[in-house]
């Protein structure tokens, strides 16, 4: 980098602007406490469950590192996605829809056991193929092979909301912090 350069990148660092400016130890848990409370007031005013436990790890990841592909709308929406489809396809391919819900009574099935284990290969492999690769989204496909979730529409409709709720105010989080903001809202 030449000296110009040098400098320009410098008054440009120098220049930063909220909430570019921001620490990360302030912006991150604001970030995603606020994303998790947008996604569970909308939640509680529809009267449905759109807020579940693989939301918070992809919260933690669009506002803790913004600039990673895994952050990104894309691989969220895909990924979880992928997730709900392999959980779904493991379930019903293996009969494990009947199975006891290992959360609620607290019993871990054979059944259950390989529906988790054949979906989360095939969410993996899903991932890598699409270029979706979301860690997040492994929590939903065990959601789904051990019961807290059903192979129902209901269910998964709560997924697919839940989830673009959380990757369209994600999105608009991580590009503000990457300073991707379009120039008519500076």
């Amino acid at each position: 980098m030449s000296r110009t350069e040098q400098e320009n990148h410098s008054s440009s660092q120098q220049k930063r602007r909220w909430p570019a400016s921001v620490p990360d130890k302030v912006w991150a848990p604001l970030g995603a406490g606020g994303l998790i409370l947008v996604v569970g007031l909308i939640g509680l005013l529809a009267g449905q469950p759109w807020l579940f436990p693989s939301l918070g790890p992809t919260a933690f990841l669009q506002v803790e590192t913004p600039d990673q592909r895994s952050a990104r709308f894309y691989n969220t929406v895909v990924g979880h996605l992928l997730g709900l489809g392999a959980g779904l396809l493991a379930v019903t391919l293996l009969g494990a829809g009947d199975a006891p819900a290992v959360l609620s009574t607290k019993e871990l099935t054979p059944v259950r056991v390989w529906a988790a284990a054949i979906a989360i290969a095939l969410n993996m492999l899903g991932g890598l193929l699409l270029r979706a690769s979301h860690p997040p989204a492994a929590a939903t496909t065990l959601l789904v092979a051990l019961g807290g979730f059903k192979p129902t529409v209901h269910d998964t409709l709560t997924v697919i909301i839940g989830v673009l709720i959380v990757a369209t105010v994600g999105e608009v989080l991580r590009r503000i912090r990457l300073g991707k903001v379009p120039s008519h809202l500076d």
